[in-house]
């Protein structure tokens, strides 16, 4: 019932509307409009019949007002309007009405005002001064300037306000219905009424349009114009209110699952039709779309799809019954979403691979959806592909891509994961994002090559960095069949090993692992079964990033990651082919090699270090042999060898004695100054004794006794001897034909570490008082000797290939001058024979060390014993004093004379033999006289001996 404030009587009422007639029917500009207006409103109150009518005319009214409100803006006037004064009036009264009887007045009128605003923006859409792609700022600065339309609004806003509580669907129907007919002029007021009801313009919106869905059949939604309608609205109010849109689309999907057995028909209908709903809001809005997936993919479980499997086939219906038109929505809403795209693929691997069919009503139905998910996985795959194939490396409508760019860091993982098809899922994704951001592609690689452990996921890094699926448009050269390729692995590698550098302190087991999958990848290359790495990828990664590889070798002290290493690099190595490497990186690689070397010694592990010793050799020979740095790499090897295993720590593990460097306690000055004695020091004073010792801190220690059991080092130095070869070895061979100039810088080597005085190291042998000059240097010399066995085992390599033994004349000639002055017959005859094998002596003096264990005092006399005493410490002086005679009268008289110099042997052309022709070489007899007369002096003894070295003399 209408609201009635004054009550007319039925004569009253005819004149009221005579009167209104005759103004109505005239134009509105006229002077008596206020009263026309008036009396219009008069029968607002009190006939129900002319409501019509009477807006009708107020339509008019405004009407005008808005006309003339255009003309002052396009002649850039500002005259007032008097239609603005009755606007005011109708205005008021109108909000009097709605305020007095919401219930029957906020319907009328809302409906009203919507229908003029409408009219009014469509009427004049073109009218202004509004440019020709005027946005809903543009309009809505435009229109809330003007009164007339301002009026119109605010009664709106009102007419909602009163029915906030009640009933505001006829309002939000009235709404949509202005919205789709006048569209998208009206999209002003959309956003405007929104933004003062945010809340329940949304629900509302989405409940008429839902209802309005449901009414229009299945047939006719592919066309409705409600949808665009609620779209345009929502759309509108996102960019204030999204938060809002996404809730209220989030409380309908959850609705629309809830099971509830109490309801009518129309209730069921509208929940089945829900999600066809928000599919074609998503179609039809990016911005829906987006706060759809937002939140509704955080309830979407696994557990929730049975249920969801029971509305499907009714879904189908709103999509001509044609399930294929579904899925393809499906994956289109898919390709579109701008967050939440892991999500999405989770949910599709996660249902296709659930083994439980729990929550379904058959296993037929479990296994059909099952099936579907990983269809539409396929097919958002598949989509994706054709889509860069056509459009090229970098789409702007492929959101998921971008989506997924974000969760890098989450589908790293899946890489690992045993399951085949979320590998191959997750490599499919990321090669789809190497047109984006190939570093893409280089950092997950990386993270598989450090963390993979099975043949699975090293065929699925491949596959990661050798896809080639995308085709890119064609080139300017109009060749359009060249599929682009890249070669990522070395930037893979080098991104691999540069965290492994700063993290080897941390996590060996990746390093580790890093190097146990290179190896396999490498062998697979090497084997020639996999076609992609026929164009070597991965031996051209591994030589770039060599001298990486070289320093993590160098500063390993994991023998197991250090084995893997070295390992690689002889896979990587061709055996007598030239390395091609840059000096730098060979010496580095090469001084590597040699710690690795001396890793392989410290092991316990016979097996290990043996393995470790032959692999180390074979790249030394490589390295040292073949190339133009090989003579470079030679000499730094030789020397690493030569001064690691004699003077540096490593030396103890063949056979040296330990190194014990003393440790003092800092004192103070004041202290020593304490001990001074306040005497004063003496012209031609002893003030100090010199003893064996540390002043103020008594005798000095003794080296300890090398603890290592001599059965390894035997060992170790075997090893030595094959490392020293490999590095002296003639280029492409494979029997270790040795070098002799190579052998020749052992030599030199060695003189330089262990004598490192360069006065009188020449060739030749002085006189014997001359040793007193050098008396110093050569008791360093056997003192060396003495401490490092080693060093007898190298002189006598050095003398199996002659004449490299030459160039270490003055060990020699040390050696023999402190064994002259104080006699030891083990060194003696060491001595002699690496001499004799080097042929630095010729027979018979040779034989001197046949000779010399017999002149032995507790060999030759022990019988003696049973007579006095003092007969047989005579007899130990005499033999001691042939010894002596021998050593001076016969070996040193006789290098003297004959310096011990390399040009006296014959050479092959290989320089792999030398040699002295005996026949030639014969001494002067001066020198063997002494001999011989000791022979005959011991004749009872060395009968046989001397009849062989002087069968030409007795002859």
């Amino acid at each position: 019932m209408l609201h009635n404030t004054a009550i007319l009587s039925p004569q009253e009422v005819l004149a009221e509307i005579r009167k209104f007639i005759s103004g109505a029917s005239r134009p509105v500009h006229s002077a008596n409009t206020q009263d026309v207006t008036r009396t219009a409103l008069s029968l607002l109150r009190n006939v129900p019949a002319a409501r019509d009518a009477v807006l009708e005319y107020f339509c008019n009214v405004f009407f005008v007002a808005v006309t003339k409100y255009v003309r002052q803006i396009e002649t850039n006037q500002n005259i007032p309007i008097p239609e603005e004064n009755i606007i005011t009036e109708i205005h008021t009264i109108l909000s009097s009405f709605v305020n007095g009887n919401p219930e029957a007045w906020a319907p009328i009128i809302s409906v009203w005002s919507l229908d003029l605003l409408g009219k009014l923006s469509s009427d004049y859409s073109k009218r202004g001064n509004l440019p020709v792609n005027a946005g809903i700022n543009d309009f809505m600065q435009q229109w809330m300037s003007c009164r007339a339309t301002r009026t119109l609004i605010d009664i709106t806003a009102q007419c909602l306000q009163c029915l906030m509580h009640s009933d505001t669907e006829s309002c939000i129907k009235a709404l949509l219905d202005a919205s789709v007919l006048h569209s998208p002029y009206f999209d002003w007021v959309v956003a405007h009424v929104g933004s003062c009801f945010p809340n329940t313009v949304i629900t509302r919106v989405l409940s008429c349009g839902l209802k309005d869905f449901c009414a229009m059949g299945y047939e006719h939604n592919v066309k409705n114009p409600k949808l665009n309608s609620v779209v345009g609205i929502l759309g509108h109010l996102a960019g204030s209110h999204f938060k809002d849109i996404r809730k209220a689309l989030l409380n309908l999907f959850e609705w629309s699952l809830e099971e509830d057995v109490n309801l009518d028909e129309d209730i069921k209908k509208q929940k089945l039709a829900t999600v066809p709903f928000l599919l074609n809001l998503a179609s039809l809005s990016q911005t829906l779309l987006k706060a759809i997936t937002s939140d509704v993919l955080q309830i979407l479980r696994p557990d929730i799809i049975p249920r969801m499997a029971l509305f499907a086939a009714d879904w189908c219906k709103y999509f001509d019954n044609q399930p294929a038109a579904l899925m393809d929505l499906t994956v289109h809403l898919m390709l579109g979403c701008e967050q939440g795209a892991l999500q999405i693929i989770n949910l599709l691997l996660d249902t296709s691979l659930n083994t439980s069919n729990v929550g379904y009503h058959s296993v037929n139905v479990a296994q059909n959806v099952k099936n579907i998910c990983r269809e539409i996985l396929e097919l958002i795959l598949q989509e994706i592909d054709l889509l860069l194939r056509t459009q090229g490396s970098q789409p702007a409508n492929i959101f998921l891509l971008s989506s997924i760019k974000q969760d890098i860091s989450l589908i790293m993982p899946m890489l690992l994961n045993p399951n085949p098809l979320r590998v191959q899922t997750a490599v499919r994704l990321l090669c789809f994002l190497r047109g984006h951001n190939p570093n893409i592609v280089v950092s997950t690689a990386s993270y598989v090559l450090m963390k993979a452990q099975t043949m699975f996921h090293l065929a699925a890094l491949i596959r990661l960095i050798t896809n080639n699926v995308v085709q890119f448009p064609p080139n300017k050269s109009g060749n359009e069949n060249i599929i682009t390729t890249y070669d990522y692995f070395t930037q893979v590698l080098e991104q691999s090993l540069r965290e492994i550098h700063y993290k080897s302190a941390i996590d060996k087991e990746e390093s580790r692992q890093l190097f146990k999958n290179l190896i396999v990848m490498m062998k697979w290359e090497k084997s020639n079964k996999v076609a992609i790495l026929q164009s070597q990828m991965i031996s051209r990664a591994l030589r770039a990033n060599l001298y990486q590889i070289s320093c993590l070798l160098m500063r390993s002290d994991d023998f197991d990651l250090a084995n893997d290493i070295v390992t690689l690099v002889h896979l990587l190595s061709t055996p007598g082919k030239d390395p091609n490497l840059d000096l730098e990186l060979l010496l580095k690689l090469t001084r590597a090699i040699i710690h690795y070397f001396f890793s392989c010694i410290v092991q316990t592990d016979i097996m290990k270090k043996q393995q470790g010793v032959k692999i180390a050799c074979h790249l030394l020979k490589d390295l040292t042999s073949i190339g133009g740095g090989a003579v470079s790499a030679r000499v730094l090897a030789l020397r690493e060898i030569l001064e690691n295993s004699i003077n540096n720590e490593q030396a103890k593990y063949f056979g040296a004695k330990e190194k014990v460097e003393p440790h003092f306690e800092e004192t103070l000055l004041l202290h020593q100054n304490h001990k001074q004695v306040t005497s004063t020091m003496l012209a031609q004073r002893h003030s100090s004794v010199f003893h064996a010792g540390v002043i103020g801190h008594g005798p000095r220690r003794l080296p300890p006794e090398n603890t290592i059991d001599k059965e390894v080092v035997a060992l170790n130095t075997m090893l030595l001897v094959d490392v020293i070869k490999a590095c002296c070895t003639v280029q492409l061979s494979d029997r270790y034909p040795i070098n002799l100039i190579a052998m020749s810088t052992v030599s030199l080597l060695l003189v330089g570490l262990v004598s490192p005085d360069v006065m009188y190291n020449g060739l030749p042998w002085p006189d014997e008082d001359f040793v007193k000059v050098t008396i110093e240097r050569d008791l360093q010399i056997r003192r060396r000797f003495k401490d490092v066995p080693l060093l007898w085992t190298l002189l006598e390599l050095i003398a199996w290939y002659k004449p490299a033994l030459s160039y270490s004349s003055v060990l020699l000639r040390g050696i023999a001058a402190t064994i002259l002055a104080n006699w030891n017959t083990e060194e003696g005859v060491s001595l002699v024979s690496i001499m004799a094998l080097g042929q630095i002596i010729p027979p018979p003096l040779s034989s001197i060390r046949d000779i010399l264990p017999v002149l032995q005092p507790h060999q030759v006399h022990s019988s003696m014993l049973q007579y006095c005493f003092i007969k047989f410490v005579f007899l130990q002086k005499l033999l001691k004093l042939q010894i002596n005679i021998i050593m001076r009268e016969c070996l040193w008289a006789y290098m003297r004379d004959n310096i011990p110099c390399p040009t006296l042997f014959t050479q092959n052309e290989s320089h792999t033999v030398a040699w002295r022709d005996t026949d030639m070489w014969k001494p002067h007899a001066r020198f063997t006289e002494t001999l011989r007369l000791v022979l005959l002096a011991n004749i009872h003894i060395l009968g046989s001996l001397y009849s062989t070295l002087f069968y030409n003399e007795n002859k």
